[in-house]
């Protein structure tokens, strides 16, 4: 018998659709993904709650050009929630991917263009993950899509999560005379190295408004490609533990890499090398519920790795092999 291909599996799928796919009509099956209505390219929900993650199937029909998607995760400050989008190709293996991941704020969001070569239905797998008050949308578009009206994501059920309800009414007395007028202050100064801790604990303390940037060196960190630390970062991290407990605030720990490799597999590296120095700082008595962890691979280099002739630049991609723990100043 032969074997029955997953581009006719798709193909056989429903084909009707009318409103915005929301996560409770969305299919968990690969075999029958959830057809998204091509003149809307919305699909929202809430996302699963606790420490597990869910898969939903969608597919939609386009045409080759440009599929331009805008991710969007909301839930509380200092939350922990992911919406991971992949492409997949005819054999059901991912094409293309893109992710976002909350950092400090209630609403965080990201763009990416994926290029559609044929057209015809193809099927996306979305994954989410995250507290049980979070909502996650995906909003389609582009050249690929071009029936596509300017969608936004659902403000309500976002403003539900992350807004309290108002206090009820209250009577109050007549305001005041107004204040004198004041000049108002002058702008925040850019951002600029403040302080650096000399060899061998080798951080950097880079301060600006609303944020403390302390910044590590992968190679002092971790063994070439590995992501356990090297003993020799003790002090370095006991430094770190030492400034997020003094800080009392919760922190972000951001994995970095050079350019060398696949986005790919630089992604992976850098959420591994984040994750082993979260642990290491949970180890030097920094609460675990404190942290929260990011890898960025190689999407911000703070260097060049290339001369401007093309060359190889050693020392910049040194300079972005890094591990950074950001702690919020302001909240």
């Amino acid at each position: 018998m032969p074997r029955i291909k997953f581009a006719a599996l798709v193909a056989v799928a429903a084909l009707a659709a009318a409103l915005p796919a929301t996560a409770d009509d969305l299919s968990s099956s690969i075999m029958r993904p959830t057809a998204v209505n091509p003149a809307i390219g919305m699909v929202a929900g809430n996302l699963p709650g606790g420490n597990g993650a869910k898969s939903y199937y969608v597919a939609v029909d386009l045409k080759p050009g440009e599929l331009l998607t805008q991710l969007e995760i909301a839930g509380r400050p200092n939350g922990e929630r992911r919406l991971t989008v992949q492409l997949l190709d005819g054999e059901a293996k991912v094409a293309a991917s893109t992710f976002v991941r909350a950092g400090f704020g209630s609403l965080d969001e990201a763009t990416k263009s994926f290029a559609i070569d044929a057209a015809g239905r193809h099927v996306m797998r979305l994954t989410v993950e995250g507290e049980e008050t979070g909502t996650f949308c995906l909003l389609m578009g582009g050249t690929a899509l071009p029936d596509a009206k300017p969608p936004t994501c659902p403000a309500a059920a976002a403003a539900a999560v992350v807004a309290p309800p108002a206090p009820p009414p209250v009577a109050v007395a007549p305001p005041p005379a107004p204040a004198p007028v004041v000049e108002a202050p002058p702008p925040a100064p850019a951002p600029k190295v403040v302080e650096v801790t000399p060899a061998p604990r080798q951080i950097e303390v880079i301060v600006s408004q609303c944020e403390e940037r302390l910044r590590v060196g992968s190679d002092f960190l971790f063994d070439f490609d590995r992501a356990q630390v090297r003993p020799e970062a003790d002090g370095a991290l006991e430094e770190v533990a030492e400034r997020i407990n003094a800080a009392g605030k919760r922190v972000m720990v951001e994995g970095h890499t050079d350019a060398k490799g696949t986005q790919s597999y630089n992604q992976t590296l850098s959420e591994r090398r984040a994750s082993a120095v979260r642990l290491a700082l949970v180890e030097r008595g920094v609460s675990d519920a404190r942290m929260i962890v990011r890898g960025f691979g190689k999407s911000r280099p703070i260097a060049p790795n290339e001369h401007m002739d093309g060359s190889d630049d050693p020392d910049g991609r040194q300079k972005n092999r890094r591990v950074e723990v950001v702690i919020n100043t302001c909240n």
